[in-house]
This record gives C-alpha cells, structure tokens and sequence, in this order.
C-alpha cells in the first residue's frame, strides 16, 4: 500500500448565495449519505446543524470523515473528505467522492490540496 490514506481539503468558491442560503439540508443529506454508498465507503453517524443562514455536517466513516461547512453570506463552502487505506486502496474513490460531493454545491471555482497521509 503506497500510503495509509488520504485527505482532500477544498474551498468551493462562487456558488449562489441564494442556492446556500435556502438549500434543503435533508436532501443534502440523503445525496451525501448515498454517494459515500456508493464509493464504497461505511457511514456510522452523521450530525447536521443548521445556522440562520448556513449548514455545516459532519459524517463519521469507518475510513475516517466527511465535513463541510458552509458560509451562504461569502457564497463559500469548505469541504474535507479523509479516508484510509487499511483494507483497501481507497484514493480514487475519496477523489471521487470529493468531486461529487463538491458538485452538489455548484461552485464556479474549487482550490483543492491533495495530502497523502504517510506513515
């Protein structure tokens, strides 16, 4: 295994700030819920919380995370999802995971820093 796991950190940049300020946390969550399903990943609990206005969530993964954090006033989201590599190479389904997570947020612009989590 190349690496004990990963962590993709991102600033989603120029979204709508209406779309964050009104944006329906129970779907959010239903779609998160299902993409991390759907790379293969293992969801043990999630708090979501919303603000007047914003939304931030934390999951727990067997892997490790997924949080984001959103700021409807500066039309930004901050967005990390961190997962391991103990049973499984599990990078380019964390990238996946990132990508479409992200999109859900329909941001113009996205600064990502890849971390490779070494031992």
């Amino acid at each position: 295994m190349k690496n004990l796991g990963i962590e993709i950190i991102g600033d989603l940049k120029g979204i709508d700030k209406e779309f964050l300020t009104h944006m329906n946390s129970d779907e959010i969550q239903a779609e998160i819920s299902r993409l991390i399903s759907h790379y293969g990943f293992n969801e043990l609990g999630n708090y979501y919380h919303s603000f007047e206005p914003g939304l931030t969530a934390a999951v727990a993964l067997a892997e490790s995370h997924v949080t984001f954090h959103t700021w409807p006033e500066f039309g930004y989201v901050s967005l990390n999802v961190f997962t391991c590599n103990y049973t499984k190479d599990n990078d380019n389904n964390a990238k996946a995971l990132f990508d479409d997570i992200a999109s859900l947020f329909r941001a113009e612009n996205i600064d990502k820093q890849i971390i490779l989590r070494n031992h």
